[in-house]
């Protein structure tokens, strides 16, 4: 797995323009990085997902690229179990930090997000903040009804509420990437860092990789 330099980008005035266009067009610019490890597949789960990464002084950029058998959008409401749905996720720890945060989100940008030191012991962040992430979602229906979707987010750095100071420049971190549906007719479970387990569990903190924040 290769190490990922986070690239910085200047967007003029993305706070007061929500540029999420702009954002999504960059994004393409920058290559994606497959979330291709099925742990716990029997064989082809149908499904193919990656993602591109960017940030600036006050949001993480990030895009998910994914085509799948079917898709499911039941969850509309902050911190509904979007997991269930056909979801992508996001998993970050700071700085040595034992907590991480997950940010997950439906095919439409609904999103479920906490923060705590395992899967069990979590606390969800503020409802404001997680309305404070923006979004853009294309999805259509290619050749032989194979569906596909793209997710552009626009995540400011506020929503990580437990790392106030938190200056991403000069951070480090740990990560992983994910792709799931659990309520699916093709459940699957795909992640970008390897994970270990018998059972599908994406809370295993030791598998996240360090990535670091370019300038």
């Amino acid at each position: 797995m290769q190490h990922i330099s986070i690239p910085y980008v200047y967007i003029d005035d993305i706070e007061a323009h929500g540029l999420i266009e702009s954002v999504s067009a960059l994004l393409d610019g920058y290559g994606a990085h497959p979330i291709s490890h099925a742990p716990w597949a029997d064989g082809d789960t149908g499904t193919a997902a990656a993602f591109s990464i960017a940030y600036n002084d006050d949001h993480i950029f990030l895009k998910y690229y994914v085509t799948e058998r079917d898709i499911k959008a039941e969850y509309v409401k902050v911190n509904d179990p979007v997991y269930k749905d056909s979801c992508v996720e996001f998993f970050i720890s700071f700085d040595k930090d034992a907590n991480y945060y997950n940010l997950e989100f439906n095919c439409v940008g609904n999103c479920f997000a906490q923060y705590g030191p395992n899967k069990t012991n979590r606390v969800f962040i503020d409802r404001k903040l997680v309305n404070g992430i923006r979004h853009q979602t294309a999805i259509s229906v290619q050749d032989g009804g194979v569906m596909s979707w793209e997710l552009t987010l626009q995540i400011p750095k506020k929503v990580f509420m437990y790392h106030p100071s938190l200056n991403l420049s000069e951070a480090s971190a740990r990560v992983n990437f994910y792709k799931c549906g659990d309520d699916l007719q093709n459940p699957h479970f795909l992640c970008w860092n390897r994970i270990e387990a018998e059972q599908p569990n994406f809370h295993l903190s030791e598998f996240f990789k360090e990535v670091s924040f370019s300038r």
